[in-house]
């Protein structure tokens, strides 16, 4: 039987492209998505290259919809491997940090942290069971003068924290569970405005990366990893 993961933001962009590259190598893909159309027009795509797929509604600013997720995944897909958080809003990439409201602000941590907090917390029991594993998109939180995303990169900071401390707590009690985070470096996708440049890459190419990582064999417990497979050592701030 096909392993299993569950994918969100998996209708288009570096989400699809993942849920391509996992189909390619044997795995059945629930695809999350909040957009039903693109979800299904996704599932339908992957069906015509062979991979087995299902579309599941989730929108990480309801809880109800992660709750519902949650609770089809319990029922149908008991077996479920892996989850991969790659759901997420830039929030206004150019404006400065003082400019943002405090709504804002909660949106983007709303979609890119609390969201998948609470979808993974949910998700723990079943893929404790199965010894699963849990992988966190996301990206460097360094400075640079050239990518400064105030409320992204804010919640990718957090989420990149949450990824390390639960790392910590599952092995300190023991748990089946491993828990990673991955960063795919600059892609054109709807996300930045299909910005394109010299050290850009394209969806499918980071969906290669980060499949390729996810499917090395190796314990990544713990780690933020960069798509060339250097940890990033978020402790002195490099990456």
């Amino acid at each position: 039987m096909a392993k299993k993961v569950f994918i969100t933001g998996a209708n288009k962009g570096i989400g699809k492209q993942i849920a391509r590259e996992m189909g390619k190598n044997g795995w059945m893909v629930l695809i999350g998505a909040r957009n039903e159309s693109r979800g299904l027009e996704a599932v339908e795509e992957l069906h015509g290259e062979g991979i087995e797929a299902i579309y599941i509604h989730i929108d990480l600013q309801n809880q109800e919809t992660i709750l519902a997720a949650v609770n089809t995944i319990q029922s149908q897909h008991s077996d479920l491997d892996m989850l991969i958080n790659n759901a997420a809003i830039p929030g206004d990439m150019r404006k400065p940090g003082y400019e943002f409201t405090l709504d804002e602000l909660r949106n983007v941590m709303e979609t890119n942290v609390f969201g998948p907090f609470e979808l993974t917390r949910q998700m723990l029991p079943t893929l404790e069971e199965n010894g699963g594993r849990i992988v966190n998109i996301t990206i460097p939180i360094g400075t640079a003068d050239f990518f400064n995303p105030f409320s992204y990169k804010a919640s990718k900071a957090a989420l990149n924290t949450m990824t390390q401390s639960l790392a910590q707590n599952f092995k300190q009690a023991g748990k089946s569970l491993e828990i990673f985070a991955i960063m795919p470096g600059g892609t054109t996708t709807d996300l930045n405005g299909n910005s394109t440049g010299p050290h850009m890459k394209t969806a499918r190419e980071a969906g290669k990366l980060i499949t390729d990582i996810i499917l090395d064999g190796k314990n990544h417990n713990g780690q933020v990893i960069n798509y060339n497979g250097a940890v990033a050592d978020y402790n002195y701030g490099l990456f």
